[in-house]
């Protein structure tokens, strides 16, 4: 096995794919910077160390023969796995660098991530950012974003995604309102109060409690889509609302909001981040995840 692939030259496998996506030599030779007679010899070199016939030379143009195809196939393979193994150990040796296109989810990407991004472009000042706030979420298959950080489920389970952190919430009001219209002692109380869900909170039944065998439903003047304004509504006294910890984390120390139902164990929300699967994550992308994923675990833990 080794002798076999000892027997081949790396650098004459390099030589023939550029060959093959050319239509003649001299193409070629002027891709690859090298005299005509240079290539001429290093391809009958390969060719003679494989024992076949790569192309067929024509006066004009030059196309594979079937050995030449069937190489074809497994060489731009090894090609680019020389070139993820050059950038690879490029990269070690430089700093990061380039563009970051970033997607944030409205709320939990504002208040956080954004802040961390900062500190990143700060501390790597060669690396640029085009950064969208959005509702949705963001395929980045299907559109020209590096890395869309997620909260709740991602919705393409096929792409690569590294856990950031996990968001913990409970249930606030402000404390005027808990002065005015008292306590719920256990979830299904909650029917009885003002709520402010949201509506990916309503999607997946938070707001409705079983009782004796029945549903039970909340009831709201207010439904929002995004926690800053569930939490600017809750401050400002309509009633309760389902947070982050980090969210309310001020505001609960002025004394302002009051958290109730601590006992009630809610399910905290994955933070995720999606990213274009690549044979070789580029430094940037690598060295951003694991400093968002340091800076932003920290933030989000229980209260």
């Amino acid at each position: 096995m080794f002798n076999r692939i000892n027997a081949i030259d790396l650098n004459g496998l390099i030589l023939f794919h550029e060959l093959a996506r050319c239509v003649s030599m001299r193409q070629a030779a002027s891709r690859l910077r090298m005299p005509v007679a240079t290539v001429s010899r290093k391809l009958r070199e390969l060719e003679r160390d494989l024992g076949a016939v790569l192309f067929k030379r024509g006066p004009r143009r030059m196309t594979l023969t079937d050995a030449g195809i069937a190489l074809l196939e497994h060489s731009g393979k090894i090609v680019e796995a020389v070139d993820s193994a050059h950038s690879a150990v490029s990269e070690l040796q430089s700093e990061p660098h380039g563009c970051i296109r970033v997607s944030l989810p409205y709320g939990f990407g504002t208040n956080l991530v954004s802040i961390a991004i900062a500190k990143f472009a700060l501390a790597y000042p060669r690396v640029e950012f085009v950064i969208q706030a959005t509702y949705r979420d963001v395929d980045v298959t299907s559109e020209p974003v590096d890395v869309a950080f997620n909260v709740g489920p991602v919705q393409n389970e096929s792409l690569p995604a590294v856990k950031i952190s996990e968001l913990h919430r409970g249930v606030y009001a402000s404390t005027d309102y808990c002065a005015a219209n008292g306590i719920p002692l256990k979830p299904a109380d909650l029917s009885r109060f003002d709520c402010i869900p949201l509506e990916s909170q309503r999607a997946v039944g938070l707001w409705t409690f079983g009782s004796g065998g029945r549903r039970i439903n909340i009831k709201s003047r207010i439904c929002v889509s995004d926690v800053n304004t569930a939490f600017n509504m809750m401050k400002a006294g309509l009633g309760y609302a389902i947070l982050p910890n980090f969210l309310v984390r001020d505001a609960l120390k002025s004394g302002a909001v009051r958290q109730v139902l601590q006992h009630w164990s809610i399910p905290p929300l994955p933070v995720s981040a999606t990213y274009l699967e690549r044979r070789h994550m580029p430094l940037r992308i690598r060295v951003f995840l694991d400093y968002i994923r340091t800076n932003i675990k920290p933030l989000t833990r229980s209260l």
